[in-house]
């Protein structure tokens, strides 16, 4: 080869290594929880592992980032809110089951052992659920609902999320037609409930908040956590758990099928289920932080109740599903 065609070689390889990045992250997470990144940043700095953290926005935003990728996702964990779109996506082949090592290195409480999937779809790593918010300023004690059918009593003045933006929106809509006797009767009930479409297509909890403290609805359906957080910081509102049983909305994280890095996957699996991991996640005050512990020995945060009459989502009928109860939602309460 001529001195020359060597120098361009040469030349060529040195702008290659100048354009590539200085490192490649060693774990790649799609995310949609307010503490994924602290937790992330305490893992590295107990491992050395370095993890891109992706956080495309809400729940629904990271499930069309997944979604878009087809069957070349890019990420090696996802961690979100809900059970039924893990359970979809691991039917979809976007998941690979968790393997069986990663549930039995974690010390799991009872709620915990209820939340784990038969099929592995997912390792639940905390758990919140939906729950009535109410403005105090607004609903006197003695007006107080305590099941979802009180709530016709406030129709045209309940806020809501749309479930074809929020996960957790989703994982309840599927609850409250579990607890209310068949999809065809909570479609009557809800749409007895949800008759102002200004208020009934949010795409967070945190908009959902806005729409009670402000006085424009009396009462939300909302992440309970999400209401917790704003107790604890003073404002005037109160989570009621209905009567008829709360649906669990585990944290969970799933694994892509492709994922290159399972060791990795592993360590990190461990890290977010021991006590140090769990620390980390509660290490601030947005909704998320406010989860309830399913791993033995770990507290929740103070204001975080536990004691709650939960009931365990039929995922795969949830999952199954997903498009049509979605696209009535949207079809039925949102402008």
């Amino acid at each position: 080869m001529s001195s020359r065609h060597l120098l361009a070689l040469a030349l060529l390889a040195g702008s290659t290594a100048l354009a590539a990045p200085a490192f490649a992250a060693d774990l790649v997470m799609y995310d949609a929880l307010d503490f994924a990144g602290t937790v992330a940043k305490a893992f590295t700095a107990k491992t050395g592992i370095t993890v891109d953290v992706v956080e495309p926005g809400s729940t629904g935003e990271t499930l069309g980032k997944i979604a878009a990728e087809g069957s070349n996702p890019q990420f090696d964990i996802v961690w979100l809110d809900g059970s039924a779109v893990l359970e979809r996506m691991l039917q979809d082949k976007v998941l690979q089951p968790v393997p069986q090592p990663a549930f039995d290195g974690a010390t799991f409480t009872a709620l915990g052992k209820t939340l784990i999937p038969a099929d592995h779809a997912f390792l639940p790593t905390g758990a919140s659920t939906t729950a009535i918010e109410v403005n105090t300023r607004k609903v006197p004690a003695d007006k107080m609902p305590k099941s979802w059918a009180d709530l016709k009593a406030f129709a045209g003045r309940v806020a809501a999320k749309d479930p074809n933006l929020s996960g957790p929106s989703y994982q309840w809509l599927a609850g409250f037609f579990q607890t209310a006797g068949g999809a065809e009767a909570g479609k009557q009930l809800l749409a007895e409930i949800l008759t102002d479409k200004k208020l009934a297509g949010f795409a967070s909890g945190g908009k959902v908040n806005k729409e009670v403290l402000t006085g424009k609805a009396d009462v939300g359906i909302n992440q309970d956590s999400a209401i917790i957080a704003k107790q604890a910081a003073g404002e005037p509102v109160v989570a009621v758990y209905p009567t008829e049983g709360s649906v669990a909305l585990p944290e969970g994280l799933g694994v892509a099928a492709n994922s290159r890095h399972m060791d990795n996957v592993m360590k990190f699996i461990a890290f977010v289920t021991s006590p140090e991991g769990q620390a980390a996640m509660q290490a601030g005050d947005d909704t998320d932080y406010y989860f309830l512990p399913v791993i033995q020995g770990v507290a929740p945060k103070k204001g975080r109740p536990a004691d709650i009459n939960f009931i365990v989502l039929d995922d795969k009928v949830a999952a199954a599903h997903e498009t049509e109860w979605k696209r009535w939602y949207r079809d039925t309460f949102v402008q």
